[in-house]
């Protein structure tokens, strides 16, 4: 599944308020179930129709789900 690169930042931009040490985008793989954020200080997993949702309407994501995404974020040194 491809997304637009702005996707990607935004989410990225949003789950930095939460994580700060997320960094910046560098790359993305995805099928059609999840996609592999690496960023500058690591990587996230993202279910695909997370990414459809912060495509379509950012707004239907909550604190709450931004939260737990964040909690996949797996830096370089680990």
């Amino acid at each position: 599944m491809n997304f637009p690169l702005y996707i990607y930042y935004e989410l990225l931009i949003r789950l930095s308020e939460i994580e700060s040490e997320i960094g910046h985008y560098v790359s993305a793989n995805a099928n059609e179930e999840v996609c592999i954020l690496r960023t500058t200080n690591g990587t996230v997993k993202v279910p695909v129709n997370f990414l459809k949702r912060q495509s379509e309407d950012p707004n239907l994501i909550n604190k709450e789900e931004l939260i737990a995404l964040s909690k996949d974020f797996r830096p370089n040194y680990e």
